[in-house]
């Protein structure tokens, strides 16, 4: 659903203000705020029931952070459905669109462009959009091919979720990793992806806690960790498969362990272990799409002497 809304529509170049640009980097903003409030105002006025008002998002709206397959569809209205109450407490935030955010994503690209050392050319799209306030931004590719970023507005740090998913932009560009974002990419693509953009997070926005870059919910974070050896397990079995089944399993489904976003956690500890080692974000970010599986396993061998002490 979220990627047939995205070629109509106009976009508004962002530029960061400085006189002069040492990468020809590039952010434009496509705000999804007006769609959205066509379709919540017409539903207050209706007094929509339920099934009217998930039959008219689908017309008017259309957009969320969920995978593009019938189970995608399942979610979306169970977070509609969920939200419905809480849409008014947020309309002050919501009317105001995409300015509402306060953060610019174009200096944002220059941050990560130069932490990470590479995608110095790398021009996004940013869709400001209305979810669930299930805070879940995600990045992918536009039908003509540019990276792409959804950015939830309703709720949650702007900040961090716009770094985190503009840190795929930049890995997966040709001046990087030159990774073929998707759904179907690898499960050690995956793993690779969400650690190094946690941790680029974790060096930008530094002084917060584990939790704060994992976006974990309360708790999950020492689940987590309690599983780590099944985990890390169960991600060296499944490394090379790719495909939406595999990704379904190991971000919204229960893993191998019965966790949920197990690759977040693999990451998170993977790319930990390989920058303890010497490796720097760079030489991470920059490893072609033939040599992640090889890494992303030496990251494993380099914890399980860790959880042997």
């Amino acid at each position: 659903m979220q990627y047939r809304l995205l070629s109509a529509l106009p976009l508004l170049v962002l530029t960061s203000g400085c006189a002069a640009r040492r990468v020809p980097v590039q952010a434009t903003v496509v705000d999804l705020s007006p769609k959205f409030l066509s379709f919540y105002d017409s539903a207050v006025a209706g007094q929509l029931d339920a099934e009217a008002r998930w039959s008219l998002w689908k017309t008017r709206y259309g957009f969320a952070a969920v995978p593009p397959t019938p189970f995608g569809d399942s979610l979306a209205r169970r977070l509609l459905d969920s939200a419905w109450t809480r849409y008014p407490d947020a309309l002050p935030r919501i009317r105001t669109g995409a300015a509402a955010l306060g953060i610019s994503p174009e200096r944002e690209l220059h941050r990560v462009v130069g932490l990470l050392g590479c995608g110095s050319e790398t021009k996004v799209k940013v869709v400001v959009f209305v979810g669930g306030f299930e805070e879940n931004a995600f990045a992918y590719s536009s039908a003509d091919g540019t990276p792409t970023i959804a950015l939830p507005l309703e709720a949650g740090d702007a900040s961090r979720s716009l770094l985190h998913e503009l840190t795929h932009a930049v890995h997966r560009s040709s001046g990087c990793a030159d990774i073929k974002s998707g759904y179907g990419q690898s499960l050690a693509e995956l793993v690779l992806s969400e650690g190094v953009a946690m941790r680029v997070v974790e060096r930008l926005l530094p002084g917060h806690g584990a939790s704060y870059y994992t976006n974990a919910a309360p708790g999950w974070l020492d689940s987590a960790t309690a599983r780590r050896a099944a985990i890390l397990r169960g991600v060296r079995e499944h490394l090379t498969e790719s495909g939406g089944a595999i990704a379904q399993k190991f971000t919204f489904g229960g893993g191998t362990t019965g966790l949920p976003r197990e690759a977040y956690y693999a990451g998170w500890e993977i790319i930990g272990a390989l920058l303890r080692g010497g490796m720097s974000l760079r030489d991470i970010a920059t490893t072609r799409p033939d040599g992640i599986a090889d890494l992303v396993l030496r990251g494993i061998q380099e914890l399980e002497p860790e959880s042997a002490r």
